[in-house]
């Protein structure tokens, strides 16, 4: 069996620039570490792509299409299914001021944020700074190497899967999805109710399944909660 348009897959993956060789990310906590990557913040697990939802650049989804479960490939991505070439007219004069005012001191090579827009200063000097709002791969040729980890059957594996998209730091085991007809019962672990903002992914997660498993109709989220023993001495009435 081999990945077509609407399929959810797990994947495993590298990307350096081309000419450049070094490793710039990965979601396997191996290769994070070996090159100097690993950001205890961040869950390193398979990736989940839906062919054709845009979740990855352009060429590299392209290639994905056709790819078997535990073939290994390297796909090579043009800046221009990539993140484009880079655009002069992206780069900038501002006010050294404009930043200030802000709060931000500017160096070389520090990356801010101006109404809304991500940008990397260029240089600083003579109360001017010169701002690259291009993307920082903008230009550049990107190298993935991909291992296709699993093509999802089970609508429930599915399921799961989107729930951990929006909530990296549980695991499968946090998960149990029971599917009836139309309707999905979505149970969760306590564990859940620590993450901060929670009602935003549960929306998301209800987004996904609107938007990709368009056959569920209802979707009901329950959590579940381990009680422990009440101590015999708590129930004794106080004097």
């Amino acid at each position: 069996m081999s990945v077509k348009k609407g399929d959810f897959i797990l994947i495993n993956y590298t990307l350096s620039i081309k000419d450049e060789g070094k490793i710039i990310d990965t979601n396997m906590e191996e290769e994070a570490r070996k090159n100097n990557l690993y950001d205890e913040k961040r869950e390193y697990k398979p990736m989940l792509v839906v062919i054709g939802r845009k979740w990855v650049i352009e060429g590299l989804e392209e290639q994905l299409i056709g790819m078997s479960e535990g073939e290994e490939k390297i796909i090579e991505v043009s800046p221009e299914k990539a993140f484009g070439v880079r655009d002069p007219n992206k780069i900038k004069v501002v006010p050294a001021r404009d930043l200030s005012s802000k709060g931000i001191i500017p160096r070389k090579n520090m990356e801010v944020e101006i109404n809304g827009k991500r940008a990397t200063v260029i240089s600083v000097g003579g109360g001017r700074v010169v701002l690259d709002f291009n993307h920082p791969l903008a230009g550049k040729t990107l190298v993935y190497k991909v291992s296709l980890i699993k093509i999802l059957d089970d609508i429930k594996d599915k399921i799961k899967m989107l729930v951990l998209r929006w909530m990296p730091k549980i695991s499968e085991e946090d998960i149990r999805v029971n599917v009836r007809a139309e309707r999905v019962d979505i149970n969760l672990s306590e564990k859940v109710l620590s993450i901060s903002n929670i009602g935003m992914f549960i929306r998301g997660i209800i987004r996904d399944i609107r938007t990709l498993l368009p056959e569920i109709k209802r979707v009901r989220f329950l959590f579940t909660f381990k009680l422990g023993e009440v101590k015999k001495s708590s129930l004794q009435k106080q004097p």
